[in-house]
């Protein structure tokens, strides 16, 4: 059978910018990984806590509207959640602040505290605790299998940059950890408005949203850089989720260990050590920059240094396959 035609021929579908081709990369990370029946069940877990908390808010503004103690109760357990103190002693704290000055702080003001104060739960409670095993999911085979099967030369064999390459695969990991910090907390966000008795309640908490926003960055991006760099580090995608564990688990436990010997004036260096007391201090300060965290240009040195290394480590392992 003959063959007709033969050599370059025109391309008659339609072009696309050179700026998107980290989006096929990012396609295929993100459909090769919601093939996993574990991160679909992580993922559905990571979306109840923002429901709970919402009726928790519609709670606590049903009872504002009333002017009953339920406010106060509600207040103190929210706060017992952040601070470790008892529901009780706050709860007294809060009506002795109040027979003290003879007057209820602003509502405004009261309605602020409270929902950072749930939105700081779901930072530093329900989500780190699915935003580890998620990562451990997605991002140890992403770079390591493309070493081991050699796929590195089929996407290089295309005109994809190195940088486009990873970008790609950032935005992979990075989109799963949004719908782990962010989408939940402005879900959250959005529900606590829907149930509040009047409009008013954006007045209050108009900067909330925009705080999420920052925190969840300020989350994602290490965490997604650091399990990348330790994906591009070996062949063997277990190795990666070893070492993932590894980092989380035992800086923690160095920071328990280490607290209690450590004078005062070292408590940032100290928290430094365990990435899930740094990311809890960071979201605390952001989310209520009233609880006075302090040497938070400690933790954003680290996250800053830290996100700096794994990028660079990364970009050198990417390119060495490529380099004769």
């Amino acid at each position: 059978m003959p063959i007709h035609n033969l050599g370059y021929r025109e391309w008659h579908g339609e072009l696309q910018a050179t700026s998107s081709r980290w989006q096929v990369v990012a396609g295929i990370g993100i459909r090769s990984a919601w093939q996993s029946a574990w991160l679909r069940r992580m993922m559905f877990f990571a979306w109840v806590p923002g429901l709970v908390m919402g009726f928790m808010i519609f709670i606590y503004e049903q009872s504002a509207k009333q002017g009953s103690d339920t406010q106060d109760m509600m207040s103190a357990v929210a706060m017992a959640l952040v601070t470790h103190e008892s529901p009780d002693i706050l709860f007294r704290r809060i009506q002795q602040e109040r027979l003290v000055t003879g007057s209820r702080p602003s509502m405004g003001a009261e309605r602020h505290l409270f929902w950072s104060a749930l939105l700081q739960i779901l930072f530093r409670r329900s989500q780190p605790f699915l935003l580890i095993p998620i990562v451990a999911v997605i991002a140890p085979p992403m770079i390591s299998q493309d070493f081991r099967s050699r796929a590195f030369l089929l996407y290089f064999s295309r005109p994809l940059t190195k940088v486009q390459y990873i970008i790609g695969k950032a935005a992979t990991v990075g989109l799963y950890l949004l719908c782990v910090t962010m989408f939940p907390a402005l879900l959250l966000y959005f529900v606590g408005v829907l149930l509040s008795p009047d409009i008013s309640v954006l007045y209050a908490t108009w900067d909330l949203p925009l705080r999420v926003i920052l925190t969840s960055l300020l989350i994602v991006i290490p965490c997604t850089m650091l399990a990348l760099m330790l994906s591009s580090l070996t062949v063997e995608s277990r190795y990666a989720s070893f070492a993932w564990f590894a980092i989380w688990i035992f800086g923690h436990l160095t920071y328990v260990v280490i607290r209690g010997v450590a004078s005062p004036g070292d408590s940032s260096i100290v928290q430094s050590v365990s990435l899930f007391e740094t990311f809890n201090d960071l979201s605390s300060w952001i989310l209520d920059p009233r609880l006075g965290v302090a040497q938070m240009e400690t933790r954003f040195m680290l996250l800053g240094v830290l996100t700096a290394v794994c990028t660079a480590v990364l970009y050198r392992r990417v390119s060495a396959p490529m380099q004769v």
